[in-house]
């Protein structure tokens, strides 16, 4: 018997589909903190196997999906093979290496639904504040309902952090603000876009500035630039890109499908993910141990995409550091490399200096005339899960404090992991 199971029920939200799982008292076994992809895969693994624990799921935000439901802007989509982001109880469709977003959200809620997870979130709850009382061996977590509507407390033995690593709430745009010159260009009818709050409208007689280099700049030029009049990326430095294709080409579906039909289903999706993982291991062994053989591959990818381009466009995708020295992004079927081949967008690598009422100006003093800006500059970082007020018997828990014991519990704080999403084993 468990003595930390007590009756009564919390009250449901009524945003999404009546929930008639009853949901144990506000004293659990588990509480699993956000209902994104980590935190349904918890769930999973919990209800299978600890049938024995309660647990809820509390999700601050109005349904299920964290990132997949927060982001709405166009090419919107994964950055890592799907066969290894997904669940490994119930693999993504087969033969098939990326996704859109809106595809990864149904698949969230198709798995939610299937594995009655749904059943156990409670929506529009946000903890603000959890402490750990080491003598009742118990977490306490202030939880805000319905915005500050009112305020409840669960107390669970264990708690799972599914918060991810930036803010919901806000976005990394706090380092505009430091360019002069903004005001101006609002007050002039410009307008300036986050890609974690996406509310563009109609873009067709627009010139557009994207501002950033990295994974969301890479996945939104391709699909931005069909809607606008014209699109200029302006980077501070160029990024290490690698074309890879939303779906198994002839050759790979060629070689899987006996796979299929002798093995099975399971067994072919097996076989694949494993590859994925060894390739991708292979390809970051020659990035750091090769570099320039590294290099020399990934220009003559490019140039295969590219072809008469290259030449002018390489000085833009060439990075003066060593490949995986940072982060490489993923080009989905070489459609970013195909929008500048065909003068789609054109690249400007040059640091923005300010805003002018026209548009923007960059460190070389140049000066680009545009209607709307997009700020995709990166994400604001927590600075603790899901930036929670963390004590330890009234200690305040300070993230950079701690050392991680595999990318998930912190030393010294009981009972508690956190998922801050996939890092690259040898970057834990």
């Amino acid at each position: 018997v468990n003595p930390l199971r007590r009756p009564g029920h919390l009250e449901l939200p009524q945003t999404m589909a009546e929930n008639p799982y009853p949901i144990p008292s506000k004293r659990l076994d588990v509480v699993i903190i956000g209902a994104g992809l980590s935190g349904l895969g918890a769930a999973y693994r919990l209800q299978t196997e600890c049938p024995d624990h309660s647990y809820a799921i509390l999700e601050g935000r109005a349904s299920l999906g964290g990132t997949w439901d927060q982001f709405k802007y166009p090419g919107i989509r994964s950055d890592s093979p799907m066969i290894c982001f997904g669940f490994g109880f119930k693999p993504y469709k087969p033969y098939t290496h990326l996704a859109e977003g809106r595809e990864i959200l149904e698949y969230m809620r198709q798995v939610a639904e299937e594995n009655r997870l749904d059943r156990r979130i409670l929506y529009h709850r946000k903890v603000t504040s959890m402490s750990w009382d080491s003598t009742a061996r118990v977490w306490a977590l202030d939880v805000d309902v319905e915005n500050g509507a009112r305020r409840e407390r669960v107390e669970a033995s264990f708690v799972i952090a599914c918060t991810g690593y930036y803010e919901y709430e806000r976005a990394g745009v706090e380092e505009l603000a430091r360019f002069p010159g903004r005001e101006d260009f609002e007050a002039a009818g410009g307008r300036i876009l986050h890609p974690q709050f996406w509310q563009a409208g109609d873009l067709r007689d627009k010139t557009v500035v994207v501002v950033g280099s990295g994974a969301t700049a890479i996945s939104i030029v391709p699909s931005l630039a069909k809607q606008c009049r014209k699109l200029v990326m302006v980077q501070r430095s160029p990024t290490y890109i690698w074309c890879w294709p939303r779906s198994f080409s002839l050759a790979l579906r060629l070689l899987f499908a006996p796979l299929h039909l002798l093995l099975g289903l399971a067994a072919m999706q097996a076989i694949h993910r494993q590859s994925e993982i060894w390739f991708e291991i292979f390809l970051h062994t020659l990035c750091l141990k090769l570099p320039r053989m590294a290099r020399a591959i990934f220009a003559l990818a490019q140039w295969a995409h590219l072809g008469a381009s290259f030449a002018a466009l390489r000085p833009h995708l060439t990075p003066k550091y060593d490949p995986w020295t940072q982060r490489v992004c993923l080009d989905a079927d070489g459609d970013f490399l195909a929008t500048l081949r065909t003068g789609g967008a054109s690249i400007v690598t040059c640091a923005l200096e300010r805003f002018t009422a026209r548009g923007v100006q960059l460190a070389d003093g140049s000066q680009i005339e545009c209607d709307v800006v997009v700020t995709a500059t990166g994400l604001k970082l927590v600075q603790s899960p899901g930036n929670i007020e963390i004590s330890v018997d009234g200690t305040p828990m300070k993230l950079r404090e701690h050392v991680t014991y595999r990318g998930a519990m912190l030393n010294d704080v009981p009972n508690l992991v956190h998922t801050p999403g996939y890092l690259h084993h040898r970057e834990i």
